[in-house]
């Protein structure tokens, strides 16, 4: 028997299998449970931060944009509290910019301190472009202190390398105001754990009918806390074809 976490959301599914730390695998003892090392348990956060950015990107935002925010040297916040509050003032105008012309504003966001000082907000937001309104001229108008580039979302690896990115600029500011945040209308991943009545999972996952396999999140490895076998991988709806279930 092994247990199986499905993290769903809007146009996906992302899988782990693991076995338990007192079961194990067939043919392995039974494992004792030790202690992580602090670098291990570091590791792991990172990867499901990096994970949970990933699915609320690929849960909200099909279209959308990567935003850098800088300020002028002249113009940089002096303590990140200062940076958190320009940041909240630059929401609050886009809100209303947004919900004047009928949107609903959405993002997800991470401020960055330079070696230096440099202060600058990363952001992504949905593109929404019409004849009478779009994302981009929102930005333009609503931020007041400094330069906007913008980025195109590309949806090759599923936004795994912008959102290890975002991940790993979080981690790296253990500053209060510098965490990733978004707003409260995000649609979250939903988790659903399950005991499999089964010896062994494929290697080469099933995939049930109207979902695609992204290939390069499959990973067949060994947990390094338990020492014992671990698979994940992420599926996505195939547009062209309903899925089951």
């Amino acid at each position: 028997m092994y247990q199986r976490t499905t993290i769903s959301g809007p146009g996906y599914r992302y899988i782990i299998k693991h076995y338990g730390l007192r079961s194990g695998a067939p043919g392995s003892p039974r494992s004792k449970k030790r202690k992580r090392t602090t670098e291990e348990i570091e590791r792991q956060n990172q990867s499901n931060r990096a994970r949970n950015i990933r699915l609320l990107i690929l849960g909200n935002f099909k279209k959308g944009w990567h935003i850098i925010l800088t300020y002028p040297k002249e113009a940089r916040p002096e303590t990140p509290e200062m940076a958190k509050k320009e940041l909240a003032r630059f929401h609050r105008r886009m809100k209303r910019y947004f919900e004047k012309a009928g949107f609903t504003y959405k993002w997800i966001a991470v401020t960055e301190i330079g070696s230096r000082g440099a202060v600058h907000h990363h952001l992504i937001l949905e593109d929404i472009h019409t004849n009478t309104f779009a994302t981009q001229d929102a930005v333009l108008e609503c931020w007041k202190v400094g330069k906007k580039n913008f980025s195109p979302l590309y949806e090759d690896g599923e936004y795994e390398a912008l959102a290890d990115y975002l991940a790993k600029k979080e981690s790296k500011e253990d500053i209060p105001g510098c965490k990733v945040s978004h707003s409260r209308n995000l649609i979250m991943p939903k988790a659903k754990k399950e005991h499999i009545h089964r010896k062994r999972w494929q290697a080469e996952p099933k995939v049930p009918k109207g979902w695609l396999l992204v290939k390069e999140s499959l990973w067949n490895g060994i947990n390094s806390y338990t020492g014992l076998p671990i698979q994940h991988y992420l599926l996505v709806q195939d547009t062209k074809s309903p899925p089951d279930g």
